[in-house]
This record gives C-alpha cells, structure tokens and sequence, in this order.
C-alpha cells in the first residue's frame, strides 16, 4: 500500500513536466524556423549596405565595416548596367502583379459562388476536377501554351503572362474562396 502512495507523486510530477517540456521544445522550435526564416533577409540587408557591391558575404563578418545606401541610390537612379531598364521592368511586374490577382479574385469568386449554389449532387467533384490541373506540371504545357499565344497573336505581351498566371491561380482560388460562398446565407 505504501508503494502504491509513494509512486502517485512521482507520476503526477511526471504529467506535470510534460506540458513544461512540450513548451520547451515549442519555443526552441519557434526560435529554429525564426532564424531559419530571418537569415535570408539579414543576408540580402548585408549585401545591400556593402559598399564593396556585394563581397561582404565572403569576408566572414556580420555586419559591414562601413554600411553605405550607395546601393538603393544605384537602384532609384539606374545607374548600374544592370538596372537601365529597372523602373520599367518594375511597373511591368506591378501592372502583371495587380491585374493577375483582381481577374483570379474575380473568376474564383464567381466561380465559387455559383458552385456553392448550385444544387449539384457531385459539386466536389467538380471543384476537385479544377484543382487536377495542378496534377500536370506546368513545363508539360509550354508548347501548347505558346502555339495558342502565337494563334491568338498575344506573343511577347503581357497578356500571354498574365493569362498564364490567372489560369494557374483559379483553380486554387476557386477552392479557398469556395468556403467562404457556402457561408453567404440564401
């Protein structure tokens, strides 16, 4: 009997260290994907405040001797040959960026919408037939790609990209804002 008393203690101070144990292992966790995830950035911050253009990596030290802005100026100016074209390539991305996310937003909403209020019997399956399409990789659908850009004439435009992207999107688009539909009342 006494050794049944004696053992209680033990095995609630056992369940008790547990939960102590699991944070632990969260934290340390949490603090591994934060380094993980920050490096990168800390690493680009570093490049990009060397005035050396980019060596700072090499020499072993984790902060630049001397951190410059020459680098942003060289950006905002273009005065790097690399970058003589910088603020037109970037209003080519933004104006892609932008009309791919409203068309994607727009088809999948429409798209999820209808399916949510269609009586249909097999609507996931319909829905899962979209989501198929990322079953293909993309490299697959290059050639064809090109030969309905050369027909409908949109080579070398940003259409071509932009209808790339949005047609890659939708379907994922369409399952996530699929929930969302079925929560509008009738």
């Amino acid at each position: 009997m006494t050794i049944a008393l004696g053992s209680a203690p033990r095995a609630r101070r056992r369940y008790q260290l547990r939960p102590a144990l699991v944070e632990a292992g969260s934290v340390m966790l949490g603090i591994a994907l934060l380094i993980w995830s920050l490096l990168p950035i800390y690493n680009l911050f570093l490049i990009a405040l060397d005035p050396e253009e980019g060596e700072i990596e090499f020499t072993g030290n984790l902060w630049p001797p001397e951190p410059s802005l020459d680098s942003f100026w060289d950006v905002v100016t273009q005065e790097a040959r690399y970058l003589e074209n910088f603020w037109h390539q970037f209003g080519n991305s933004l104006f892609i960026g932008l009309l791919t996310m409203v068309l994607t937003v727009l088809i999948g909403s429409l798209a999820s919408f209808a399916v949510s209020r269609m009586r249909l019997g097999k609507a996931s399956l319909l829905t899962n037939a979209a989501l198929l399409t990322y079953a293909i990789p993309a490299a697959f659908l290059i050639v064809p790609y090109y030969r309905i850009m050369h027909v409908y004439g949109l080579l070398d435009s940003l259409w071509a990209v932009i209808a790339a992207q949005v047609t890659f999107a939708t379907p994922f688009a369409i399952l996530i804002m699929l929930l969302y539909a079925s929560l509008i009342p009738f």
